[in-house]
């Protein structure tokens, strides 16, 4: 507080001004009298010369004539002035051949001094030597004392006037010194006291105000300024503070890696309070999981990027694993040193569970989309096996009949059946061949050609379209690309059984159409699949890709197939899957169908 203080400022300034003030009277006043003593002397010089001129005529002829009744003229003239207190008279020989005192006529003549013609003070008498020339002709000497006053004459005789100017000029400099002390250090007292007091209100919103166009006002700037910084670094810190207590785990550390604060997030997360891990190292968090070459590479990125991001797995204080990501960001002074390093993580065990969750459903879907699958490709299998089957059978019973019956069959016409029950076999085998490839599972990418992969798929399944009188209109180029060839086969295949599934409840006298285009378009190759079915109704549109919807009875459908394809797709192969219903004409007839398209990028 101000009162605290031995002196204030405005004490001081008081005293400064107040000083001042007096010096300056003082000086000034020994200026008057300094200016009124040597305008004395002048005028006394003024004076020396205008007697000279008066008795010069008297003083020629007592030298020259040596006329001793001049004597009296001189000295009737002399006494018209009455500052004269003695004169003397001396010849050239140096000898006193006139005096005059005004109020003492025996006084002792004062011998001539050889080489002084100076003027001379003695207390109220100023003694002046003067050389006596008469038509510029030199007479002799003359010396002069005039009576002048003292300086303690001059302060003496005029005591009241320097009293009261004292008094005037102590009385206004103390008012002065009250006034400029109060303009001056009011703003500054106002100042200190706002600054003491800072703390207990919104110190911005009450902050004084200033019109002084000088130092103070500068001084009231650079400390609203100051403050102005103040208050936006405590909403910084308000926002760090709010920030540093979030969900995420924080541990802040020295450039020594030695814990300096955690928030409570850090304590849920791993277990450890504050008070537990402050002046440790993040080491007591390390897991048995976790290389030091890992740790290597962190500090490298640290010191190189001054930032780290990455999953890491610690240890809780119970013992437990946990999953981590963890961020760590490097807080670096003015000139660029290491001051800091801000951690914060996400724990993901959760997470990771959850994954690991999906991952085995996942298999499972898939699992079951390849039995959904196989189930088809049985059928189809099952159609494509009965013609060949029923081949071998029919020539292999027509046989046995003849030889039962004793009917010779000829070289040419044995070769001929065998060759047909060769021929059913080997398409048998193929189909076998072609079954097993179609499962075999896709390890790494790989290129291959989709038209291929079409041709093979639509080779799988094309008996039953015949059997189901649906024709496929294809419109196929060849483009390589880089990707799962089986992942893409099983895609094309479950848009075509889709497709044969609803072409299925037509009326058999419509036509069945699938429209089959394989083409480039920029950097993608595009598979479209349409048919011309009547389209998919728009409430149901966006929810054929999720897992277990279907349209079909639960014996004819599992709702996973056009899942897992977009699974494949999308996620697999990284690109495009996706419907829409399209009208459309063909060989002048108006159709509207559902069209799946496949974008897949070339590279």
């Amino acid at each position: 507080m101000i009162g605290k203080y031995k002196s204030s400022i405005k004490t001081k300034l008081i005293g400064i001004i107040f000083l001042v003030a007096t010096l300056t009277s003082f000086i000034g006043y020994v200026g008057f009298i300094y200016w009124y003593m040597d305008n004395q002397y002048k005028k006394a010089n003024e004076q020396s010369h205008t007697i000279g001129l008066v008795i010069s005529q008297d003083v020629a002829k007592l030298i020259l004539l040596d006329e001793i009744s001049i004597a009296s003229d001189i000295t009737s003239k002399l006494k018209s002035f009455n500052n004269i207190d003695k004169l003397v008279l001396y010849s050239l020989d140096r000898k006193a051949i006139f005096q005059y005192s005004k109020n003492d006529n025996s006084f002792i003549v004062p011998k001539f001094e050889e080489g002084s013609n100076k003027n001379l003070i003695t207390k109220d008498i100023l003694t002046l030597r003067i050389n006596v020339v008469y038509q510029d002709k030199h007479l002799g000497y003359l010396r002069l004392d005039l009576k002048v006053e003292s300086v303690f004459d001059v302060i003496l005789n005029n005591i009241k006037m320097p009293l009261f100017i004292i008094l005037c000029m102590v009385l206004v400099s103390y008012l002065l010194a009250l006034y400029f002390a109060k303009k001056f250090t009011e703003p500054i007292l106002n100042l200190v006291a706002f600054l003491e007091k800072i703390d207990t209100f919104s110190f911005l919103d009450n902050y004084p105000k200033v019109n002084e166009e000088n130092e103070v006002g500068k001084i009231y700037q650079v400390v609203k300024t100051m403050l102005g910084r103040i208050k936006e670094s405590q909403k910084a810190l308000k926002i760090a503070s709010v920030a540093f207590e979030t969900q995420s785990g924080m541990m802040i550390t020295d450039t020594n890696k030695k814990i300096l604060s955690v928030n409570k997030a850090f304590t849920n997360i791993l277990g450890y309070t504050q008070d537990e891990v402050v002046g440790s190292s993040p080491s007591v968090l390390k897991s048995n999981l976790t290389t030091e070459d890992f740790y290597k590479n962190i500090n490298h990125s640290l010191q190189t990027n001054h930032y780290w991001s990455g999953e890491i797995n610690n240890l809780h204080k119970n013992g437990n694993i946990i999953k981590e990501y963890l961020t760590i960001q490097v807080v670096l002074d003015d000139d660029g040193e290491i001051i800091y390093y801000v951690a914060s993580f996400l724990d993901l065990t959760l997470q990771k569970n959850a994954e690991a969750k999906l991952l085995e459903n996942e298999q499972i879907l898939r699992q079951q989309s390849k039995m959904a699958i196989m189930g088809e490709m049985l059928e189809n299998i099952a159609h494509q096996w009965r013609q060949p089957l029923s081949i071998i059978s029919t020539i292999s019973t027509g046989m046995l009949l003849n030889k039962e019956l004793g009917i010779p069959l000829t070289q040419e016409e044995e070769t001929v059946r065998l060759n047909k029950i060769n021929d059913s076999s080997h398409f048998l085998s193929q189909t076998i061949d072609d079954f097993r490839e179609f499962f075999k599972p896709d390890k790494q990418k790989m290129f291959f050609n989709p038209k291929e992969s079409y041709l093979k798929t639509i080779k799988l399944i094309n008996s039953t379209f015949k059997h189901h009188s649906i024709e496929v209109i294809e419109n196929l180029e060849d483009f390589e690309i880089l990707g799962f060839n089986n992942e893409l086969m099983q895609t094309i295949m479950n848009v075509l059984n889709n497709a044969r599934d609803i072409l299925e409840t037509r009326d058999k006298g419509e036509k069945r159409y699938i429209f089959v285009d394989i083409y480039r378009e920029n950097y993608e190759v595009v598979i479209r699949i349409k048919d011309n079915a009547g389209g998919i109704p728009l409430e149901i549109l966006d929810k054929i890709f999720l897992p277990y919807f279907t349209t079909k009875e639960l014996s004819n459908g599992t709702g996973i197939g056009l899942y897992m394809s977009y699974e494949m797709i999308v996620n697999h192969m990284n690109g495009k899957f996706f419907v829409s219903n399209e009208a459309f004409v063909y060989e002048q007839i108006a159709y509207v169908g559902a069209c799946f398209t496949i974008k897949l990028p070339m590279k």
